[in-house]
């Protein structure tokens, strides 16, 4: 079930370490991976307020698959993973590409850039792997410092019915080179999410098994606006939306919009 699937980002505080080597081979067994799915909701929200391609941050880039996209279509991108893993297939995919990115391993709370940029992003729920409040402000602090005055903040994150809807299930994906198993919980008093994730790796005729786990924090509208308040942003949208191809299922995440204020 690809929504499931989807509630895991491109970035944890740590950085993943397991994942990254099957990461696009697990994505696209479902045909079309998160980036793809929610890649026209972007476009159609720098259109809606009039951005045009300049340069872009994507904060928990992953893979680089977004950031390949955006370059295609004129984007100066700078990508920001704590993975080297992740980034490390994000270079080796646009390393033939003559693609205008730039991969830094940096943490969210902690990014520094060499240049002021028009545009950043932060999709999958990736900030919703920042479990403490001060972790998130830290986060829309360093961002608001990357941004040009006027600059855009668009991101996406998991809302309660998400965790409530998938982060109470397990369930097993069987891959020709790996077997992947998600053990997920959803604490609603302390909103907490872990998942915990078990890879078995085809090696010839035996399997060699990892752990790693994932770990969510469900923040609450009125904080995440509180927050972004804080760091030095205007709010200028925050809608509801369902990502997947089943309706059925309901809107599961919030789009949010986000302009630098003026210093």
């Amino acid at each position: 079930m690809q929504p499931l699937l989807n509630s895991l980002a491109n970035h944890v505080s740590s950085g993943y370490k397991m994942l990254p080597p099957v990461y696009d081979r697990w994505q696209k067994s479902y045909g079309k991976d998160y980036s793809e799915l929610v890649l026209p909701r972007l476009l159609l929200t720098l259109h809606s307020y009039g951005i045009t391609p300049s340069t872009m941050l994507d904060v928990g880039c992953g893979t680089g698959t977004m950031a390949l996209m955006m370059a295609r279509r004129g984007w100066r991108v700078w990508g920001v993973d704590a993975s080297a893993g992740m980034l490390h297939e994000a270079w080796r995919k646009s390393m033939h590409k003559r693609s205008r990115i730039s991969y830094l391993r940096q943490e969210m709370t902690r990014i520094r850039l060499p240049v002021r940029v028009a545009l950043a992003v932060s999709l999958f729920d990736t900030l919703n792997h920042l479990t403490r409040p001060r972790d998130l402000l830290a986060a829309f602090r360093c961002i608001r410092a990357a941004l040009l005055p006027g600059g855009y903040l668009i991101f996406d994150l998991n809302d309660e019915l998400c965790f409530k809807t998938l982060w109470t299930q397990t369930q097993t994906v069987d891959h020709r080179d790996f077997t992947l198993i998600l053990n997920n919980s959803y604490d609603a008093r302390r909103k907490m999410a872990a998942s915990r994730v078990t890879m078995f790796f085809r090696e010839g005729d035996r399997f060699r098994r990892e752990h790693e786990t994932v770990r969510e924090r469900c923040y609450p509208d009125s904080e995440v606006s509180g927050l972004l308040q804080k760091a030095g942003f205007a709010i200028r949208e925050s809608t509801p939306f369902n990502f997947s191809s089943l309706p059925h299922i309901g809107r599961l995440k919030t789009w949010w919009v986000a302009q630098a204020a003026p210093s």
